[in-house]
């Protein structure tokens, strides 16, 4: 019996746990920065899926919704990528990234001169 107990006792106290680095708090992704625009657009569509999903879109929008919010930003983000870039690397929501990181609208629509010309 006592070696029994000895043997648990060792087999027990021998194995450490594996040192880990970091907080232990999650809630994000190991994802390095994106170096271009085409490599962001994960991210961004992963912050409009969020988005949608949190105002509750019907389900039979969210593609749709997810797919012209991205289009919207990689068009952006072609015509003035490192600040565009810069900033999508620092941020954590859909609505951050539309105040911080694009071109705001107004409400003249100046910003509609572009395309007729």
């Amino acid at each position: 019996m006592r070696s029994l107990v000895l043997v648990f006792l060792l087999a027990c106290s021998s194995k450490q746990g594996t040192p880990t680095t970091g907080s232990g708090v999650g809630g994000g992704t190991n994802e390095p920065p994106a170096t271009g625009c085409g490599a962001a657009k994960k991210k961004v569509g992963e912050l409009y899926r969020a988005e949608a999903i949190a105002k509750k879109e019907k389900p039979e929008r969210v593609e749709e919704s997810i797919s012209d919010n991205t289009a919207m930003v990689m068009n952006e983000c072609v015509k003035s990528p490192d600040k565009v870039l810069g900033c999508i690397n620092h941020i954590s929501s859909a609505s951050e990234l539309e105040k911080q990181c694009l071109a705001q609208l107004d409400d003249e629509g100046s910003e509609g001169e572009a395309l007729r010309k």
